[in-house]
């Protein structure tokens, strides 16, 4: 047992064990190192604190608690407060790491328990004014260790991460000691421990030395992102139930690995001052990690980023589609935009398994719907839940976007694209969807020719080079994919729409009767020869299967001689803008329109009841 010091200090509210060792040490005129110790900390003859970070920090012995605490003439309370033991019920990272694999034995730090050196706060550092935080600093407090504090309330900024001068921990450094220079004397709780830039002798030269409670960050949080903060550090407390700050916690994380994986989608939802940091985050994980973004891989969202302000401009996020009175449709939209490859699901659902019991009842409905839509996510450690595909299935998609559809979830992007050309690709993207199909696939379920939709709709040079349309195109799908889901009992069957019509053609008698009716031209005659016939024929057919006319079958067409084909070809685009495209047509076209839109609303209830070309319904 170490005997007591000669002198120590009072512990400051909300200091952690790394900087009461480094008070006390410039106190004593010691280096942190020979200050554990001699109070029972390290063995005799240890040089490296490395594993407070494994150990003392989040579950020390008691033995060796009470022998610190001895020394420092703490109560066994004041050092246990030192600790992050009280939060292991209420931070689920901080239990994840104190369990052992059961093959090497061995803890694993969880991605979200550090980021690996503390952030801090300035302004916390530079103290109170008293003359004990004037000669030794103020605190370097145990939560600023947490990833999920990223912000000073009481100061109202954002935590650093990095020492103004030697811009110092990088990442190459993330994730070493909690204390640097252990063995150094003589530095000032609050001086910079890294390596100078200059010092050429990487963790063991000179020490950069700067003072880190002068740096200052110009971006600051908003407030309603330290409200946030207010409650995550609310819901640290080890007063409040057990299972509802665990479940509140574990949200925010799956919901950040959404927001990670689908950027620069969710953009809109920050504050305008964050974006360029964030962005620049992202493209540098890009530029450093090729490959490995977009949720292909667990483990590029599954760790917090060490910047403050990033990881609070994700938390924010999070927060906002958790409270959002349309969560539910909000994260089945990111889900389908960030993960749209059977990969990048497959590994989405083992980073869900690995949290799900943790997670609140509500978002755990949500995850395991997303996993059942999609029958092709397998593998090792996911689970399985009974489900019904996307919620709409193939043959309810028309082969032409339903103008309806377009207008709501589609045009409000603004793709520098013709309207026809993403009408077609996105209806050819349901059915991907729904049916997990190629779109080649996708383009013969829907009877349009396979060339007649690319398959370059990720390269920016078939949206005419806009940055974000891929991005935004996927979002824009999944966003009407959740509606279909939605509304999927009403939606008709196409596909059988389009099968009975296939060969279609509008019979003569009833065009006769049709155009009986038509309203007489002064001084004109109007043709309604079999070339017309052929041309209501389409319009009937893409009212009800809501195709495209340029793939409508022409059956009168087919049969008639090649240079009456050839004819009728070249006045075909005339006359389809006269009945179908223009929003004045003369009073012929107004009234056969209206006759022909009435008699395909009346044949598509007889095909949705049954088959009227069996039974003589339509002749």
């Amino acid at each position: 047992m170490p005997p007591p010091l000669p002198r120590s200090l009072d512990p400051l509210p909300g200091e952690g064990l790394p900087g009461y060792l480094l008070r006390l040490a410039h106190r004593l005129d010691l280096s942190p190192a020979d200050l554990a110790r001699r109070t029972g900390l390290l063995p005799e003859g240890r040089h490296s604190l490395f594993h407070l970070r494994h150990h003392l920090l989040i579950d020390p012995a008691p033995d060796d608690l009470a022998a610190f605490a001895d020394a420092t003439r703490l109560t066994r309370e004041e050092a246990d407060a030192l600790t992050l033991r009280g939060l292991r019920d209420h931070y689920p990272p901080l239990a994840r790491s104190l369990e052992r694999a059961p093959d090497t034995g061995r803890r694993r730090i969880d991605g979200w328990l550090f980021t690996g050196f503390p952030r801090f706060c300035p302004k916390c550092l530079a103290g109170d004014g008293s003359p004990i935080q004037q000669a030794h600093g103020g605190p370097w407090k145990k939560e600023w260790h947490l990833a999920v504090v990223f912000a000073c309330p009481e100061h109202e900024c954002f935590l650093q991460h990095q020492c103004p001068t030697c811009h110092r921990p990088d990442q190459r450094l993330a994730g070493g000691p909690l204390v640097i220079r252990p063995g150094a004397r003589h530095l000032h709780p609050t001086q910079c421990r890294f390596p100078a830039p200059d010092s050429g002798r990487g963790m063991h030269g000179r020490a950069c030395g700067a003072r880190i409670e002068l740096a200052e960050n110009p971006i600051r949080p908003g407030h309603n992102l330290l409200d946030v903060q207010r409650d995550i550090l609310n819901e640290l407390d080890p007063n409040l139930p057990q299972a509802l700050t665990a479940e509140s916690l574990t949200d925010l994380r799956l919901v950040t690995g959404f927001i990670a994986a689908a950027w620069p989608q969710p953009r809109h939802l920050l504050d305008s001052h964050l974006v360029d940091t964030v962005n620049a985050y992202f493209q540098a994980n890009k530029e450093n990690h090729p490959g490995k973004l977009r949720g292909h891989h667990v483990n590029s969202l599954d760790k917090a980023p060490p910047d403050a302000v990033v990881f609070g401009a994700l938390m924010g996020i999070a927060d906002k589609l958790l409270f959002a009175d349309n969560t539910r449709q909000r994260i089945t939209g990111l889900f389908d935009a960030a993960f749209h490859t059977r990969e990048s699901r497959t590994s989405w659902a083992r980073f869900f398994a690995h949290h799900e019991r943790t997670c609140s009842t509500r978002l755990r409905e949500i995850m395991r719907s997303l996993i059942s839509a999609y029958p092709g996510i397998v593998g090792r450690g996911i689970p399985t839940f009974r489900g019904s595909g996307m919620g709409f299935a193939p043959h309810q998609i028309p082969a032409f976007l339903e103008q309806d559809w377009y207008e709501r979830f589609i045009r409000p992007t603004k793709f520098p694209v013709d309207e026809r050309r993403v009408r077609r690709t996105a209806a050819a993207h349901l059915v991907c969807r729904s049916a997990q199909c190629t779109l080649r696939e996708a383009t013969l379920i829907l009877g349009i020719p396979p060339g007649s939709v690319r398959d370059d709709v990720n390269d920016d040079a078939f949206w005419k080079g806009a940055k974000d349309a891929p991005i935004d195109f996927r979002f824009a799908v999944a966003g009407l994919g959740t509606h279909l889901r939605e509304i999927a009992d009403h939606l008709p069957d196409y596909q059988r729409r389009r099968d009975i019509l296939s060969d279609w053609v509008l019979p003569e008698e009833t065009w006769r009767e049709l155009t009986a009716s038509l309203p007489e031209i002064p001084g004109k005659r109007p043709v309604l020869d079999d070339r017309k016939r052929q041309i209501a024929s389409i319009f009937i057919w893409t009212r009800i299967t809501a195709g495209e006319h340029l793939f409508a079958p022409r059956p009168l067409e087919q049969t008639q001689p090649e240079q009456i084909r050839q004819a009728w070809a070249a006045r075909r685009p005339t006359t389809w803008h006269q009945l179908a495209g223009r929003r004045d047509p003369g009073p012929h076209y107004a009234a056969l329109r209206q006759f022909l839109t009435e008699y395909a609303d009346k044949l598509a209830k007889e095909i949705d009841a049954g088959d009227p070309l069996a039974n003589g319904a339509v002749t």
